[in-house]
């Protein structure tokens, strides 16, 4: 047929409306920007946020790229500029760097001053294998202690002991620590092991989501009330983390919680002004 007779493309408008039963749900786990030595497609604020809409997410907590590698200072910028533009969805992670030592707390206060922060991003394995509990860290530990601010922190490929954070829970008992990614290469078993008696450490379920089981045997070794869905997003893909959630063999109440329930009061998320935002 030729071009200028063609009918017009009649593909409908995806409905971006989520069902009226669709629970709330925050991302607690989510990046912004390029990254050191790949390309991430859509890795910008709008585009990220243009996602949340399409798959229900209505809340993302963000740390930036450039934060937990190169340029803390700048990563942390991005995320106010991020949480300017919109409101209400975008919460924000404070990036620290331990090997600029005398900057951390300056670096708190300045972060914290935007009401838009509600935690700290930790990521010890890219900038320098340096060790959650060595002493540049305090001033993170004794912050968040002061404040009961959440902390998130790496937790794949070859990063510090399962028993360093077990010991900073028991050292610091009034900080929600989030052990990320479920800490899913220390083996589940000894995860839910350090984790049961320890109330003050949750579980972010990015990244094992797309593993069969891994949702339903840590609900019921742990039950649901410390567990946070996370998506990477946009490192990862967040639609298969969020499937890995939706669609676990869990009580709806149990998935609930999970994907917005807990995070909104670790993170202290008012559904009645943000969400709505």
């Amino acid at each position: 047929m030729p071009a200028d007779t063609m009918e017009p493309d009649k593909t409908p408008e995806l409905d971006k409306t989520p069902p009226t039963d669709w629970p709330l749900v925050v991302d607690a786990h989510c990046h912004l920007g390029a990254f050191r030595n790949f390309h991430i497609p859509g890795n910008d604020i709008d585009a990220m946020v243009g996602v949340m809409d399409l798959l229900g997410v209505d809340v993302a907590v963000v740390a930036a790229h450039a934060g937990i590698y190169a340029d803390y200072r700048f990563g942390n910028d991005q995320v106010m500029e991020a949480a300017r533009r919109h409101p209400g969805r975008v919460l924000g992670y404070c990036c620290i760097n331990p090997n600029y030592a005398g900057e951390v707390r300056d670096e708190l206060e300045r972060c914290f001053a935007d009401p838009a922060f509600r935690g700290v991003k930790l990521h010890p394995e890219l900038h320098g294998d340096y060790p959650l509990d060595g002493p540049a860290y305090r001033p993170v530990w004794e912050f968040a202690a002061e404040r009961g601010v959440p902390v998130l922190s790496h937790s794949y490929f070859a990063g510090d002991p399962l028993g360093v954070f077990a010991a900073l829970a028991d050292e610091y008992p009034s900080v929600p620590l989030l052990l990320g990614h479920a800490g899913l290469d220390y083996g589940l078993d000894r995860v839910v092991d350090v984790v049961a008696g320890r109330p003050n450490i949750h579980l972010d379920l990015t990244g094992p989501l797309s593993w069969d089981g891994v949702v339903e045997f840590l609900v019921r070794e742990l039950g649901s009330g410390r567990l946070v869905y996370g998506s990477d997003m946009p490192f990862m893909n967040a639609a298969l983390q969020l499937g890995g959630c939706v669609y676990a063999r869990v009580d709806r109440q149990d998935k609930e919680r999970i994907l917005g329930a807990n995070a909104a009061a670790l993170f202290r998320v008012d559904t009645m002004t943000e969400v709505a935002a």
